[in-house]
């Protein structure tokens, strides 16, 4: 799950420059607007070699929705028809394996919240992950 965290933290924010974090914001106030990743293992490892998981985006922002609409728009179209990666992974034998990343959109939903001034939705990213492939 790793490869995929490192390949998404890379896709959001450095290739988009959204503010991300996975788990929870780090910074203290948070600049808005910002998106929080966590994650779902959704299957098991399959015949194939296929692991699935669904990350899960939470934006946040406070003011206009507007702000958090047009980024969520940027990450639905970013991964519309999926983004493949190819990663090194070095193993703790000291073997240097190979790891394929598949990371789309799948669906997304705007969240009420209490307080009227922040504004919040939620992102899901379906991936797949094959391993061991040289």
């Amino acid at each position: 799950m790793l490869e995929v965290l490192n390949v998404l933290n890379t896709h959001l924010s450095e290739h988009l420059g959204l503010n991300y974090e996975f788990g929870q914001m780090s910074d203290s106030p948070p600049n808005y607007p910002y998106w929080v990743g966590d994650y779902a293992e959704t299957e098991g490892l399959t015949e194939d070699g296929v692991e699935n998981q669904t990350i899960i985006l939470n934006g946040f922002a406070r003011g206009k929705f507007i702000d958090l609409e047009t980024q969520k728009e940027k990450i639905k179209e970013y991964f519309k028809f999926g983004k493949t990666d190819l990663v090194s992974v070095n193993l703790p034998n000291g073997v240097t394996s190979k790891v394929v990343v598949n990371i789309w959109f799948s669906d997304s939903i705007n969240i009420p919240d209490d307080n009227m001034d922040l504004k919040r939705c939620q992102i899901h990213l379906i991936t797949k992950i094959w391993k061991g492939y040289e």
